[in-house]
């Protein structure tokens, strides 16, 4: 059971999943139709673009904690990469031209990433946080030609804060592995304030959800369980530490996305 988690971890399948569980819980914020192109071009891209990313680092001789993992299953992750490059090509051309400049976007973003974007001081969580934005939302809101209004606007701001905040915790993960140059938050300011920022970042989500819910932008279900998702995530966010194993952060605090979707659901049918 052991190796069958690490396998889904470092293969990046996992990974593909929260992704496609953000989406998927936009659809339900948003009160529209799962978009089925939207959903496996973003499970397929983000199998490709992961893995594509670890063999790059790998390549240049870059420490990273899944190098030995990664070397023994180097045919297991090519494949998935060309699997995931392969669909998700092929579905980039049924996207509205939209849809298509946005996916370039990110696109460009991610494969520039290893590539020395990821060096940029203090870049490197924004980064992530805007490509996780754009290819969990953005998108959707592009393909289904929804307008970008002020309720729009805060369930962009909300999702770009959550994606900032439990990335937080890989930072300080990697806080005896990164470079200095790199000014991620928790070298500049520390661990500690580290963990206040991304616990901050979700208070302020928390203030907007119950905003558009004072103004009907969204129902009570949701909501509940937008709070619950911030609470969890907070919890998580204030253990984080560098003494915590790869697991705490690779599996628990990576799957997030997923509890958040799960959150989503169930309060659905409570209520």
């Amino acid at each position: 059971m052991k190796s069958f988690f690490r396998f889904l971890i470092f293969s990046n399948i996992l990974v593909a999943f929260c992704v496609l569980a953000l989406v998927l819980s936009t659809e339900i914020l948003l009160g529209i139709q799962v978009n089925y192109k939207v959903s496996q071009f973003v499970f397929f891209a983000t199998l490709f673009a992961y893995n594509f990313q670890r063999v790059v680092r790998i390549k240049k001789g870059k420490h990273h904690i899944r190098k030995e993992w990664l070397n023994r299953h180097k045919i297991a992750i090519y494949s998935f990469m060309l699997l995931g490059g392969l669909i998700s090509a092929r579905l980039f051309f049924e996207f509205q031209p939209s849809t298509q400049i946005a996916i370039v976007v990110s696109g460009a973003l991610s494969v520039g990433y290893p590539f020395g974007l990821r060096k940029i001081p203090g870049s490197k969580i924004f980064i992530i946080a805007l490509v996780w934005t754009i290819s969990t939302m953005l998108l959707i809101l592009l393909e289904n030609q929804i307008p970008i209004s002020q309720n729009i606007t805060l369930h962009l701001l909300t999702r770009f804060l959550l994606i900032f905040s439990i990335t937080i915790p890989f930072d300080i993960r990697d806080l005896n592995f990164d470079s200095k140059e790199l000014r991620t938050i928790p070298l500049v300011f520390g661990a500690v304030k580290a963990r206040i920022i991304a616990i901050s970042a979700l208070f302020i989500c928390a203030i907007i959800g119950i905003v558009q819910y004072i103004n009907k932008d969204i129902n009570f279900p949701n909501l509940l369980a937008l709070i619950l998702l911030y609470f969890a995530s907070s919890i998580f966010i204030a253990k984080s530490d560098v003494s915590r194993r790869e697991m705490y952060f690779a599996f628990w605090v990576e799957s997030l996305s997923i509890l958040g979707y799960i959150f989503l659901l169930i309060s659905a049918l409570i209520f």
